[in-house]
């Protein structure tokens, strides 16, 4: 019962912040919108897991996290020096 509403609210919330990720005013705050995706998309896979009972869910939760906090870090940096790699 509590997985299932905590699956909808955090459907929800990755379908909002979709919104301001393609909408977002400025790029700052496009990246920080496409930072909490990527952290709305590991909770999201984590129920998942939780309901289906299915470990390699988790695994995909881990990697989506590493990949989202390199995104992020990427994108920060291309946004304030230009360039991503020296």
């Amino acid at each position: 019962m509590i997985v299932n509403l905590a699956l909808g609210i955090v459907t929800l919330s990755v379908l909002l912040v979709t919104y301001r990720v393609l909408r977002g005013p400025s790029w700052g705050d496009r990246i920080m919108a496409f930072d909490f995706l990527s952290v709305n998309l590991v909770v999201l896979f984590t129920l998942i897991a939780v309901r289906t009972r299915l470990l390699v869910v988790l695994d995909a939760a881990l990697v989506l996290s590493l990949l989202g906090f390199l995104s992020t870090v990427a994108l920060t940096r291309y946004l304030l020096i230009g360039r991503v790699l020296r």
